[in-house]
């Protein structure tokens, strides 16, 4: 590997071990026996790795045209992704899909939580949040607290209930997170509030967390 050469070396991918250079990236061939290997009596090829320069936001710009047809099946892929989605999450009964579900925005949410594996990460909730629920949540806030103009003061106070609001959400990501009856209230109305579409992939998976926690929270109870 080299951080200043135009060559960069292949080495044995080794997990846990291999890591790229500083300011690089690793970019991974991996290669897994399987049982129809083994019976055959063949051997996977061994998995390498290789410490890559990060692609340039510049070159990006400079080859744009040429890269326009390719973005474009990336996200009609990803409109694809959606509607299974939304089919697959309405139980198979879907009569309709909106403009807005389907819109760039709503893609690139799609990307990036195929790219998290479909996980719901911490960092993906919070650029969620500030996306979808801060504007809205904001003025409810300022609102409730009788705020009628917005003063440095007044805006500091609000900034801090909305970032409450923020780690409470993002704090979803985690399968151990266990919200109060209030908490989960409260995070109903933001989302209530913040007019996010219904068939929002993302609100589907926390409505689904919060249903969850209820139903769990019940059974306690019923078991006391």
């Amino acid at each position: 590997m080299s951080n200043v050469s135009n060559r960069h070396s292949v080495i044995p991918f080794i997990a846990t071990e291999s890591k790229p250079l500083s300011g690089q990236r690793l970019a991974k061939v991996g290669y897994k026996q399987t049982a129809k290997m083994t019976a055959a009596g063949e051997v996977a090829p061994k998995s390498v790795c290789v410490s890559v320069p990060v692609i340039p936001a510049a070159d990006i710009e400079t080859y744009w045209e040429a890269l326009v047809p390719h973005v474009r099946t990336l996200l009609e892929n990803a409109q694809d992704g959606i509607v299974r989605s939304l089919y697959e999450s309405r139980k198979f009964e879907l009569s309709s899909v909106s403009d807005e579900d389907i819109s760039v925005p709503q893609c690139i949410n799609f990307l990036e939580s195929e790219a998290n594996g479909g996980r719901l990460t911490k960092e993906y909730l919070e650029t969620w949040f500030m996306n979808n629920v801060r504007d809205n949540l904001f003025v409810m806030i300022a609102e409730k607290l009788g705020f009628e103009e917005l003063s440095e003061e007044n805006t500091v106070v609000i900034e801090q209930h909305v970032n409450s609001y923020k780690g409470i959400i993002s704090s979803l990501s985690s399968g151990k997170t266990s919200l109060s009856a209030q908490q989960i209230n409260g995070i109903r109305r933001a989302f209530i509030v913040s007019a996010v579409n219904d068939e929002d992939e993302t609100l589907c998976k926390l409505n689904k967390k919060l249903d969850d926690m209820e139903k769990a929270q019940q059974n306690m109870l019923f078991a006391l």
